[in-house]
């Protein structure tokens, strides 16, 4: 039987302080051996900086999931297609056929996957929740404090996904997210890029590219005579 039982553990929370801990140790380089400062109460200042500007949203982060998880738990059993969910003592127990919607909810960095962007992560990227809504009404927010399930392989088809910069638990959001499906990248056409090139030329310059054809090819002179057509209807 392939089961998955997800309880809260501390698996974030160790990643988050193991990339503290590097990035601290780059600090102290940096101030003592690049920047000659040998002051600790600046190394400190600059220390204290750093932790309240990349620290903050990771803070809330994990405040938020807890106070929503920290008496959750939730099981799968991927061969009987059901889903059994623990909050406050009380378990109920669903097929995830009478799932409604299935949304991750992830920070930017994910979406690079769709749009092919290059977001770099933040230290608090791989931090998540799965919003759950049953036919019967019943909503559940999985966070990753839960398991790291958000980074795998979809639990449910036809999951969505919601991308905001820092992923707090958002009970009043209604948006049904988007497929994490990669945009196709088409490149433009010969007569797309030309029309883009003509759009900023003058009228003279444009008239000049049709009274002369044999300097230009038919599609360059095709182009210029439908962009001064706009141009003098506008």
């Amino acid at each position: 039987m392939k089961t998955g039982t997800y309880k809260l553990n501390l698996k974030s929370i160790f990643r988050l302080i193991r990339t503290n801990l590097i990035i601290l140790f780059l600090l102290y380089i940096l101030n003592h051996y690049f920047l000659k400062v040998y002051n600790p109460t600046v190394i400190l200042i600059s220390i204290g900086h750093f932790f309240v500007l990349f620290n903050g949203p990771a803070i809330y982060l994990l405040i938020n999931y807890y106070r929503n998880n920290k008496k959750t738990e939730f099981s799968i059993d991927e061969n009987s297609n059901k889903i059994s969910i623990t909050e406050n003592g009380i378990t109920k127990k669903y097929s995830l056929n009478d799932i409604k919607y299935s949304i991750y909810n992830l920070g930017k960095y994910w979406q690079n996957a769709i749009d092919k962007n290059y977001r770099i992560p933040t230290i608090f990227s791989d931090f998540g929740y799965w919003d759950l809504t049953f036919e019967n009404g019943d909503r559940y927010y999985l966070t990753t404090l839960l398991h790291d399930f958000l980074l795998e392989e979809d639990k449910v088809n036809d999951t969505k996904y919601r991308f905001r910069l820092i992923p707090y638990i958002d009970k009043s959001e209604t948006e049904k997210g988007i497929e994490l499906k990669p945009i196709e990248y088409k490149p433009k056409s010969t007569t797309e890029k030309l029309k883009e090139s003509y759009k900023g030329k003058t009228n003279e310059e444009l008239k000049y590219i049709i009274e002369n054809k044999s300097k230009y090819q038919k599609e360059a002179i095709k182009v210029a005579e439908e962009i001064l057509k706009e141009k003098n209807v506008g």
